[in-house]
């Protein structure tokens, strides 16, 4: 009787928490299907704008995914076959522009690639006609590589130190060149490992917004994402519905299809704390450092062209009081989103912990999923549903501070679940039972046993959950205005009129807020429990 008691008890906190979450986001879908049931306009079903946004989105998405797995692979392998000076910090660095904020991204590629940009200006000294153009296709391409093959690049090369070395060598000892061994030996590994990989670039990129506002450069070439928010902001309401619609059912659709693509179990090979160089040629040496330069240059100088513009602009009138409360909303908004999807997090994780326990991994499965229900669903889609309750109260500060909070702090959820629920889940295992003999419970057992064992790993998806918030333009795209500016906002405005010097201090200082939080997350990333 106690043990049923003490199970029942262990699933009120994750049930509160999946119920909390479940209510979000079936009344903000709830709110967008009335509106549509009401409003229905049915000729807008077949328009041939909706069919051109289409296939666009599964155009560039198709095209972002494909160009950032080759020049992963190519990457991943020039960085293993060699040692040099740096390669640590390149592998750390190749981590963190997945969670960039895609504002800064956007601003560092026109300080490179746009028509006053640094490669314009070298062209014009050397009297070179440069007629590329940021805005369109390209500039969609460039920047969702820039953002997915070095994270990609990453995963490729933890793959690569799976292979075990005496294989390397074995291949090494039968004469096999880098043709064949990475055919035979490297491929058959990647292979499995990119299909999942690529499902989520893909899902990225589909659904991608900040990225393509900034350089869609008009309605040809406009994503699903950017066509909802236009809707909105046009108060087409039944144009956002019908699209919301449509993106939620190819979300669930690619989420269903990462499930399949999952491996059904982890290859059998071993992963080697140093990788195995073998012999090369001399051409061999002179193609990898040639990718490698390209590839560090490619990451670097949008980095680097931030932090040089941004000084050199730099003007004592560009420190305005919006700036100011900008950065200052930004920050308080990504701390407390942060602290609510710890919180959340925990919870969920607490009642995880016991469900394994007692073996109900069915159901521990339902709730990590419903804990994660907010990936099938885009962000745009859940802040045109925010929209549409909260419609007549969007003037109202504090109304729209609460709903960014309660939205960023979702979005960061399921990647906080995901760090922190095997540790926590082997921690109970191992310490549930003694706990319970020496009388310690509830926060006490939080705080002893769990933080206590995992103090790095919370502060690691916190800080991520921070910079994740920090960066988002979702919500608040649809919400914000002069009375309520975030930093990506602020940014979005300056790049929109064309203030490019000012943009240019701004995206620095987001930068470096974002560096900030990053020094804590590599901290903690690299001296974990």
């Amino acid at each position: 009787m106690a043990t049923s008691r003490q199970s029942i008890g262990a699933l009120i906190p994750g049930a509160i928490v999946v119920a909390f979450i479940a209510t979000i986001i079936f009344t903000a879908l709830a709110a967008l299907w009335q509106f549509a049931f009401i409003n229905g306009d049915e000729a807008f079903y077949f328009d041939s704008y909706l069919w051109q946004v289409l296939s666009f989105t599964f155009v560039q998405a198709a095209l972002s995914t494909l160009i950032s797995i080759i020049l992963a692979v190519f990457f991943a392998k020039a960085i293993y076959q060699n040692h040099f000076i740096g390669k640590i910090w390149l592998l750390r660095v190749l981590s963190l522009t997945f969670v960039l904020p895609s504002l800064v991204v956007v601003t560092g590629l026109l300080a490179v690639y746009g028509n006053h940009g640094w490669i314009a200006k070298l062209s014009q000294y050397l009297n070179i006609d440069y007629s590329f153009s940021i805005y369109g296709l390209n500039g969609i391409l460039i920047a969702h590589v820039f953002l997915n093959f070095p994270f990609a690049s990453k995963y490729c090369y933890q793959s690569l130190l799976l292979i075990p070395n005496q294989q390397r060598q074995l291949a090494e000892q039968l004469g096999l060149n880098a043709l064949y061994t990475f055919r035979y030996l490297e491929l058959p590994v990647l292979v499995k490992q990119l299909l999942p990989l690529s499902g989520l670039i893909f899902m990225f990129c589909f659904s991608s917004f900040a990225t393509v506002l900034a350089l869609s450069g008009g309605p040809k070439y406009t994503t699903i994402e950017v066509a909802i928010y236009q809707a909105v902001r046009d108060f087409e309401l039944n144009q956002a519905v019908i699209l919301s619609c449509i993106q939620l059912l190819f979300c669930c659709g690619f989420l269903l299809l990462l499930k399949r693509l999952e491996p059904k179990q982890a290859p059998l090979l071993i992963n080697n704390s140093k990788a195995y160089i073998g012999n090369s040629g001399a051409w061999q040496k002179c193609l990898s450092f040639s990718i490698i330069s390209a590839g560090a240059l490619f990451i670097f100088m949008p980095l680097f062209a931030i932090f040089c513009e941004g000084i050199y602009y730099f003007s004592y009138s560009f420190l305005t009081q919006s700036l100011v409360n900008a950065a200052s909303t930004s920050i308080i908004i990504a701390i407390c989103s942060a602290i609510l999807a710890m919180l959340q997090a925990i919870l969920v994780l607490w009642t995880n912990s016991r469900l394994q326990l007692i073996g109900k991994n069915k159901l521990s499965e339902i709730l990590m999923l419903l804990g994660s229900l907010i990936l099938a669903v885009p962000s745009m889609v859940l802040s045109a549903g925010f929209f549409i309750l909260f419609y007549s109260l969007t003037d109202i500060y504090g109304v729209i501070f609460i709903l960014v909070i309660i939205s960023n702090s979702l979005l960061a959820l399921p990647f906080i679940l995901k760090q922190l629920a095997s540790p926590l889940a082997d921690l109970t295992k191992q310490y549930h039972f003694l706990s319970q003999s020496l009388n310690i419970s509830g926060l006490r057992y939080f705080y002893l046993i769990e933080f206590k064992a995992l103090k790095k790993l919370f502060i690691y998806s916190f800080t991520l959950a921070c910079i994740m918030s920090m960066g988002d333009f979702g919500i608040v795209a649809l919400f914000g205005g002069q009375q309520f500016m975030t930093l990506p906002y602020y940014l979005y405005e300056l790049i929109s009129h064309y203030r490019y010097q000012e943009a240019s201090f701004s995206a620095l200082l987001l930068l470096l807020i974002s560096f900030l939080f990053m020094t804590l997350f590599e901290y903690s990333n690299h001296d974990r429990t």
